[in-house]
């Protein structure tokens, strides 16, 4: 397995080849810098990227608060997400915790938001939490003036503080949502069918696709099912089932892996992969992750 990475890098978070280095040049375009038997992305931050290998837990640039708790807990803490604006959320089977810090959360001092259905994901952007549970049913809360990062109207049977479903995301031609990435103030979704959905936005901000709106609207990738979808802070990268990668939005800190300023619109990346092929994509803060396995062997 092979980590490829492109992006900020102003920490040293792309370089695990190396000690940390504040003020290291962002990679512009996508190359390999881990190799590993086995390699799951365990956690990103704004300052740091922590990697679970064969051999170990290997970290590149400053861990914050949270990301040395994973260390700690020799944990990624997928159950766990914290929000732009440091808000921080746990699911646990059926029930969601808030907290209003991170340090709230170390000591254990948080909101039951309800108990609902076992949840299998959780994700957060700016300003809005996320989850997805086991039947495949999308739930959000968060800050009632982002309301189209709810991708839900807010009322008073289901106000913008407390968990509830997107009834736009149930019964969908495709089947249920099997996966959910959440970044800046964009949500996407992935059903069974491989389809792709997304929604969010704010005003007053240039939108990431010309679709973007309050509600999740269908994306089409020139006809292609997506794979796998992953939403960074100001672009997002789509995996197609024929492993082909897609990129959309800012490239200041060469997150997209291009020559280019911006992209408003879906470009393919190609990458010299003779005999290997993507396997999984993630994204940190305006940074990208590629997962590369061989298929020769």
């Amino acid at each position: 397995m092979e980590l490829w990475v492109s992006g900020f890098n102003a920490w040293g978070q792309l370089d695990f080849q190396s000690k940390a280095s504040i003020g290291s040049p962002d990679i512009r375009t996508f190359k390999c810098v881990l190799q590993s038997q086995h390699i799951e992305i365990l956690r990103t931050s704004l300052s740091a990227t922590l990697v679970r290998t064969s051999s170990e837990i290997e970290e590149a640039g400053n861990l914050d608060d949270l990301l040395q708790l994973c260390v700690t807990r020799k944990d990624g803490l997928s159950s766990v997400a914290i929000a732009g604006n440091e808000k921080l959320a746990e699911v646990s089977g059926n029930s969601i915790k808030e907290y209003p810090s991170l340090t709230s959360f170390m000591n254990n001092d948080g909101q039951h938001l309800g108990d609902f259905e076992y949840f299998e994901q959780l994700a957060a952007n700016q300003t809005t939490f996320t989850a997805l549970s086991n039947s495949g049913k999308v739930w959000t809360w968060g800050d009632g003036r982002y309301e189209s990062c709810l991708g839900r109207e807010i009322s008073e049977e289901c106000p913008a503080q407390l968990p509830c479903i997107i009834e736009d995301l149930l019964d969908l031609p495709t089947g249920p949502i099997r996966k959910i990435s959440s970044g800046g103030y964009v949500t996407a979704a992935l059903t069974s069918g491989n389809d792709l959905y997304v929604w969010g936005g704010r005003a007053g901000q240039p939108t990431l696709l010309d679709q973007l709106s309050g509600t999740p609207e269908p994306v089409d990738l020139d006809g292609q099912d997506v794979l796998d979808i992953a939403v960074g802070a100001d672009h997002i990268l789509a995996l197609t089932m024929e492993r082909r990668l897609y990129v959309v939005g800012a490239n200041k800190n060469g997150q997209l892996g291009l020559d280019v300023n911006e992209l408003s619109k879906w470009r393919e990346v190609t990458l010299p992969l003779e005999g290997r092929q993507i396997v999984s994509i993630h994204v940190g803060y305006k940074n990208s992750f590629l997962l590369v396995k061989n298929i020769t062997q």
